[in-house]
């Protein structure tokens, strides 16, 4: 299995708001700069995620992006299925259509896809995205908000 870039950022921008002091926002600028990504690949993102409930965009000068307190029980496979059906990368696993297969009347690989993609997702579905939290991690970002002020 692999993740598509829409999903491996988003997952980065929840993981990273995870540590934000609950008075502190961030924004898509300063999480681009962290990140090391375009502005642009994650407005999108962010978007997607203050439209589905797991941040909180607030707009104006002061303005900003936190999680939302309700998505730290967000299951991990619940995210990436969501993140991996929203983005415009995504592709089915096996493809019949391209190139025109002979033989999909009969077969039964995409179903068996289909299945290894649901057990994927219930699997990361153990994990919530705070238990994603390492130490390490929690440094990085308040080194981060740091240099910001």
């Amino acid at each position: 299995m692999q993740i598509n870039r829409f999903t491996d950022l988003g997952l980065r921008v929840l993981i990273s708001l995870q540590y934000l002091p609950e008075s502190k926002l961030s924004t898509v600028e300063e999480l681009a700069k962290q990140l090391n990504v375009s502005r642009n690949h994650l407005v999108k993102i962010v978007y997607f995620m203050a439209q589905s409930g797991w941040i909180n965009s607030f707009k104006g000068r002061n303005g900003g992006i936190r999680l939302a307190s309700t998505s730290y029980q967000l299951k991990l496979g619940d995210i990436v299925q969501a993140l991996e059906q929203a983005s415009s990368e995504t592709s089915a696993l096996v493809n019949c259509q391209q190139p025109p297969c002979s033989i999909k009347e009969f077969c039964y690989l995409p179903q068996a896809f289909s299945e290894a993609q649901q057990a994927f997702y219930h699997s990361l579905n153990r994990y919530t995205i705070k238990q994603l939290q390492a130490p390490a991690t929690k440094q990085t970002v308040l080194k981060w908000l740091v240099q910001q002020e």
